[in-house]
C-alpha cells in the first residue's frame, strides 16, 4: 500500500502527516508538493484536514497542491519514457 498524507495549515505553514509517522512542514504549496512527491506520496493519496485550532486550506489551495503533484508525476513519467 502506498503511503498517504494528511495536509493541514498550521499558522502559515503547510504540514503533512504521513501514514508512516513522518511529518513534513513547508511554507508554500510548491515546496510541500515537491516534498510529498519526493516522499513518494501519490497525489491521489493526499487528503486535507481541518479541525479546531487550524487554518482552513481553501479549495483553491487544495486544487493547486494536487495539480502541482500531478504535474511532477507526469514529468517523472516522461523522463522515464525518454531514458
Amino acid at each position: 500500500m502506498a503511503n498517504q498524507a494528511s495536509v493541514s495549515l498550521v499558522k502559515n505553514n503547510f504540514v503533512a502527516t504521513l501514514s508512516d509517522g513522518r511529518r513534513i512542514e513547508r511554507p508554500d504549496l510548491h515546496t510541500i508538493a515537491y516534498a510529498l512527491y519526493s516522499a513518494k506520496i501519490p497525489a491521489r493519496y493526499v487528503s486535507f484536514e481541518w479541525r479546531a485550532g487550524l487554518r482552513m486550506i481553501t479549495a483553491g489551495q487544495q486544487v493547486s497542491l494536487t495539480a502541482e503533484m500531478r504535474r511532477l508525476e507526469r514529468e517523472a513519467g516522461r523522463l522515464e519514457i525518454a531514458a
